[in-house]
């Protein structure tokens, strides 16, 4: 067995060690770490279907599917997420499907974008909200991020193939009037004024040094205006500030504690901490502000709390933590508890 096997079963067993004891079957109820120590991550649900957000079918949906055919929709490959509670919806990127799956569950409802201006989506890798209700799409064949505003009426699109190479992922800073897109093959993280649409300056290049990039993937933003990048095969996150300048980084490439192989996803709790998903450990980590490990979860498999390729990440205001689990076709969702007497 090679070291990478060996790790991946440990990362395994470890979780399995990390689950309750006192799991009750009927409510599914699974939390990390294990008793005696106060949990701090539950598992909620996952989302592979329609009904999975908007409940069971009455009578006369059901009727109407008899008559005419049941809506169709079923998550290929979802690889982002982003959720948005002014909008009250939850996005998910399938660019195996061409399209973006939306859910309204506090309406019940689901529709799914599948063209943009008269276009059909070509492959839709990321998307990401703004607080405000507007949903921001990656197109990486077609070279644009793409804004519908309440996720339904499309606005504007940003970039082309004037300005970027192959984005992959985009994070909105909207009180500073800012979308940073990650251009993978470019090893840069463009950015682009949010009212002209003009870009307007680069973050990195190319190299390992602190502030370079080999082939960023995944972005974020908290409400500093820091920047939060995924560099990928640096096997590592990069932090700036607003104004682009270096803070600090968190992980390197290895097999220890708090190492990466496969980076994806990075997102941000109201506490402060990254959550990072690493698609070839098949699990989430955290990090406190420091950079320092403090818990993670998941281990390779189909059941509730595992994974099979993770990819994008997204935090809701309410600390709900969304996973795009891809090769599962499904978003599961977990859930920060924070500390008593902490905010």
């Amino acid at each position: 067995m090679n070291r990478r096997k060996i790790i991946a079963a440990l990362t395994m067993y470890c979780a399995m060690l990390m689950l309750p004891s006192h799991v009750v079957a009927e409510a599914q109820v699974l939390v990390w770490p294990a008793p005696p120590a106060p949990a701090r991550i539950q598992y909620v649900k996952s989302i592979s279907t329609v009904e999975d957000v908007t409940g069971p079918k009455g009578f006369f949906a059901r009727l109407w599917d008899f008559i005419v055919g049941p809506e169709q929709m079923e998550m290929r490959k979802p690889m982002g997420v982003a959720v948005d509670q002014v909008g009250g919806w939850l996005a998910v990127a399938d660019p195996a499907d061409k399209r973006v799956h939306v859910f309204d569950e506090a309406r019940g409802k689901y529709w799914a974008l599948t063209t943009v201006n008269k276009h059909v989506l070509q492959h839709p890798m990321a998307v990401s909200g703004d607080g405000r209700g507007n949903l921001y799409v990656v197109d990486s064949e077609q070279r644009q991020v793409h804004v519908w505003a309440d996720a339904k009426e499309w606005r504007r699109s940003y970039g082309g193939s004037e300005s970027l190479q192959r984005p992959t992922a985009a994070a909105v800073d909207a009180a500073r009037g800012r979308l940073y897109v990650v251009d993978t093959p470019a090893h840069v993280v463009r950015v682009f004024d949010l009212t002209s649409g003009a870009m307007t300056e680069n973050i990195g290049r190319r190299g390992m040094l602190d502030g370079e990039f080999n082939y960023p993937s995944f972005i974020t933003v908290d409400h500093r205006g820091q920047v939060f990048v995924t560099d990928a095969l640096n096997g590592r996150i990069q932090v700036f500030d607003a104004q682009g300048g270096f803070v600090r980084s968190i992980g390197q490439r290895g097999d220890g504690s708090g190492d990466f192989s496969a980076p994806k996803g990075v997102a941000l709790d109201s506490s402060g901490h990254t959550y990072v998903a690493d698609a070839s450990f098949d699990n989430i980590q955290i990090f406190d502000t420091e950079g320092r490990l403090l818990l993670f979860f998941g281990a390779s498999g189909q059941a509730p709390g595992m994974f099979w390729l993770p990819t994008g990440l997204a935090m809701g205001e309410d600390d709900r933590l969304y996973v795009a689990d891809s090769y599962n076709k499904r978003v599961q969702v977990f859930q920060y508890l924070r500390e008593a007497g902490r905010p």
